[in-house]
């Protein structure tokens, strides 16, 4: 089996080196069909080897793509002249940015063996293109990864995000007067140009960033996961259950599917999902489930600061209504958070839809290994304030079926929310207290799915105690009941949870096949009125 090319972003050194490559060259030939392009992906998702492999593509060096691919799309290698920029730079003054700018260009410009003065970095951009055009008799491509670090790293604080971004934006702009000598650009980034304040400079670019047709350039899609790894799924299988992370009468599937559960989910066309590829790489590696991609992400800032500034926003299990322009479109210092934290990767989209004549789009969390972070910094601002007592007792009403204490407990939780956050969800629906109770819940247990796929239904949630225990929950709301008559709608309620558990048949769920369980009915009235009754599940093990 080939090695894993962990660190290594250049093609040269996987081919030569004979690592694991996962073969997406038949896409090269479509994506430079279109002059200009943009693509935004996550940090740490591919786009670096993708723009390092398409420089190889344009430096003619065919040999490095033999075997691939690219050989059976008819694509003829020629060799042009190429300006392959990265723009991860640690700038603290836009000087230093204006500075680092130059050095970079100045070096491209060695490598060619022209001799470049200019120290505005906008005009050297394209006195360089143009020299190059000139030197070579050719048309140049400019590749660009990372565009918009300068401004994105410096989110939290904004003012030097807003100095950086006058630097860029006089630097692209420059794009504008060499047209004529371009052959192909491409241009990467987390977030979109015109969300940074840099549409002046890009707005000739096409956006593929949500087209179908490119949707798994970076990323594993499931069958690339299976095409290229499922070698190693016996030897992977053996050594987790040996160490047991995962449970001994486990079979290759059950592997495959917690792989999908953790690392699977994202999509930029509500079609196509593929699994975060540096996370895939060093579970295999490791063989160890664990938040790989998001323990390393640059991006977890953002989702710290944004979860600290409205907390029960994110307490939704789907985050509706956003237009393609709230996607799109923003200035630095007045990004809507949910955008921000679709293009840093830690939500994915949900679904587009179409309403009077306008497409809207939802979030949700992409995978287990997100809901980690995200539900772990959502609880700590929020919800659980001791962690050992509370897990203890959660697991105490779990294993021993005792209704009185979960109500007690799922009381004294949304006792907690304050008033600010229920004012700001004003159309309170059984989804809001749902997002509540999967967060609080992710905090305390080892395991907790939401809406899990079976092969007979969905249930709201499926809480799995250290034990073993499966508890299977089913919520219920009403928006309001009469005083008088408040605990027996909430009896009604919970009950009705029960009834659709039995009657939706959760309960025989592939995932409860000879496992101890227990059935939950949560009944929620108004701003967290809660009871839970707990059921006798009719093919309960003896």
């Amino acid at each position: 089996m080939k090695d894993f090319p962990l660190g290594i972003q250049n093609l040269d050194e996987i081919i030569k080196g004979d690592y694991l490559y996962v073969d997406k060259t038949d896409l090269l030939p479509k994506l430079i069909k279109v002059k200009q392009v943009f693509l935004s992906r996550p940090r740490r998702f591919g786009k670096s080897l993708l723009l390092d492999s398409l420089e190889q593509m344009f430096l003619g060096n065919a040999e490095l793509f033999t075997g691939l691919k690219i050989a059976d799309s008819g694509y003829e290698f020629k060799k042009y002249p190429v300006v392959h920029l990265s723009m991860t730079m640690d700038c603290d003054s836009p000087e230093m940015l204006k500075e680092m700018l130059i050095k970079r260009l100045k070096k491209i410009a060695k490598s060619y063996n022209i001799d470049l003065r200019e120290e505005n970095p906008g005009w050297a951009l394209q006195l360089l293109i143009e020299e190059l055009s000139e030197k070579f008799g050719e048309k140049v491509v400019v590749l660009i990864d990372e565009y918009d670090n300068p401004v994105s790293m410096h989110m939290d604080d904004i003012p030097l995000a807003k100095a950086n971004t006058k630097v860029l934006s006089s630097f692209y702009i420059g794009f504008k007067e060499v047209d004529k000598f371009l052959r192909f650009v491409l241009v990467t980034g987390v977030t979109r140009y015109a969300m940074m304040g840099l549409s002046s400079g890009l707005n000739q670019l096409v956006d593929i960033s949500y087209d179908t047709e490119f949707a798994a350039i970076c990323g594993f899609t499931p069958d690339e996961l299976d095409q290229y790894f499922s070698d190693r799924y016996s030897a992977t299988l053996e050594d987790l259950k040996s160490t047991g992370y995962i449970p001994p009468e486990s079979s290759e599937a059950d592997l495959r599917q917690k792989i999908l559960d953790w690392y699977d989910g994202y999509t930029w066309d509500g079609k196509i999902r593929v699994l975060n590829p540096i996370s895939i790489l060093n579970f295999f590696k490791k063989r160890v489930f664990n938040p790989y991609w998001a323990a390393t992400s640059p991006s977890i800032g953002f989702l710290s600061n944004e979860i600290k500034a409205n907390p029960v926003l994110f307490t939704n299990t789907h985050l509706q209504g956003y237009s393609y322009l709230d996607i799109s479109l923003s200035t630095v210092g007045n990004v809507l958070p949910v955008p921000l934290l679709f293009h840093t990767g830690y939500l994915t989209l949900d679904k587009i839809i179409l309403v009077n004549d306008k497409l809207q789009y939802s979030f949700r969390v992409p995978n287990f290994e997100v809901e980690t972070p995200f539900y772990d910094i959502l609880n700590s601002y929020l919800f659980i304030e001791d962690s050992v007592t509370e897990a203890a007792e959660l697991n105490e009403a779990l294993t021993k079926r005792e209704g009185t204490l979960l109500t007690k407990i799922i009381r004294r939780l949304f006792a907690r929310i304050p008033a600010e956050h229920y004012k700001k969800n004003e159309k309170l629906n059984e989804s809001f207290f749902h997002m509540i109770l999967m967060s609080y819940f992710s905090g305390l247990l080892p395991d907790v799915r939401s809406e899990p796929a079976g092969s007979v239904g969905d249930a709201d949630l499926i809480l799995i105690t250290a034990g073993g225990l499966r508890a299977v929950m089913e919520i219920k709301f009403a928006p309001s009941a009469e005083p008088v008559k408040l605990e027996e709608t909430l009896d009604k309620l919970a009950n009705l949870g029960l009834k659709t558990i039995g009657k939706k048949k959760y309960g025989e769920s592939d995932r409860l096949k000879g496992c101890d369980f227990a059935v939950i009915g949560v009944g929620v009235v108004g701003r967290g009125n809660a009871k839970a009754v707990f059921g006798v599940p009719r093919n309960a093990p003896a």
